[in-house]
């Protein structure tokens, strides 16, 4: 947490979140020591390749993952307006879920049940969190589908998951996931299915809603280019583990890990459009496997040999940009930040 953060100002603070699947070939450790906070109205973007660990995290803050085959470690801490979501059980996890957090998931079309109506699946969060009638339940499902601008919103409650297209879709699932006005809405990955110019009207729409309700929100990307105007700061993941931190402005302009570099030189530039994408080589790391080291440097080509041994030490660039990498260590002599952001990793 920043020295220069309030605590009143806290809605969530998160220690050492650990989570693993257990799995026919093993314990895959997906998630590792997770420290991090979100402040009241703030966007925090979860942002790194598929894998890294976003998604689970965010699965983990309301505890809705598998319960056959996850498991969130003991020493994991999840404070949730002061109070530990990991020792919530039966109604007070009920009224969590939904009620003070929310989600939009990635594929609505999954996640809508098929062979209900869009009215049904509103209203039946609205009798279980807010305790609404049949009628007022009808009217407030109305007036969120005119709030996330679905046109006819009456007829609409009639319409089931397919007879909608992928864009109207979320905004059924953005309705539904504001129903309740929550505190802390996540987005996993809620613009992955749709095509560019729906993707920024979702985006825009959250942003709106966002500062109507005065709701923080948590944003799982891939695409540093779908945060640059949205998240007030990032924190990029890499293997199950935060490899740098900090304001947009310093991630996009001021970062430090060769991670981060690949992942901004890898989004595509309109005004370069004769340049040619850099893909970043290799996979990531099998979290079956023990890490020793930092888990990018087998794909690095800044790696040193420490790299592969030490895990890398935490160094502060500033009240907010924080990064794990070698580099940074004195030993590693002077270098050019600049010329090492623009030649990538």
């Amino acid at each position: 947490m920043e020295n220069n953060t309030k605590k009143d100002d806290v809605l969530l603070d998160v220690q050492n979140l650990s989570v693993s699947f257990h799995t026919y070939a093993g314990e895959v450790k997906a998630v590792r020591k997770l420290n991090f906070h979100l402040n009241r109205g703030e966007t925090l973007a979860f942002v790194g390749e598929s894998g890294c660990g976003k998604s689970v995290t965010a699965k983990a803050l309301m505890r809705i993952l598998p319960k056959d085959s996850s498991e969130i470690k003991k020493e994991s801490v999840i404070m949730y307006n002061g109070e530990n979501v990991m020792d919530m059980k039966g109604k007070r996890l009920t009224e969590l879920r939904g009620g003070e957090i929310a989600m939009i998931f990635q594929d609505p079309m999954t996640s809508l049940n098929p062979v209900l109506t869009i009215g049904f699946q509103i209203t039946e969060a609205l009798k279980i969190h807010r305790h609404l009638s049949k009628a007022d339940a009808k009217k407030e499902a109305i007036r969120l589908l005119e709030m996330v601008q679905i046109p006819e919103p009456e007829k609409r409650l009639k319409s089931y998951p397919h007879e909608l297209s992928g864009g109207m879709r979320q905004r059924v699932m953005i309705a539904m996931a504001i129903s309740c006005s929550p505190e802390l809405l996540i987005a996993d990955e809620p613009t992955t299915a749709l095509d560019v110019t729906i993707q920024a009207q979702i985006l825009d729409l959250i942003m709106d809603l966002k500062e109507q309700m005065h709701t923080a929100v948590i944003l799982v990307t891939h695409d540093l280019g779908v945060v640059a105007n949205f998240a007030d700061r990032i924190q990029v993941m890499y293997a199950g583990s935060i490899i740098e931190e900090g304001t947009t402005d310093e991630i996009f302009y001021e970062s430090r890990h060769p991670y981060t570099w690949a992942l901004l030189n890898s989004v595509p530039k309109i005004h370069e459009r004769e340049e040619e994408l850099r893909a970043l080589g290799g996979t990531p790391p099998d979290l079956l496997l023990p890490l020793n080291g930092c888990p990018f440097a087998p794909r690095c080509s800044r790696a040193m040999e420490i790299c592969k041994q030490l895990p890398p030490p935490l160094t502060k660039h500033s009240e907010t940009h924080n990064s794990w990498c070698w580099l940074e260590h004195e030993y590693a002599g002077e270098i050019d930040w600049q010329n090492m952001r623009e030649g990538g990793y």
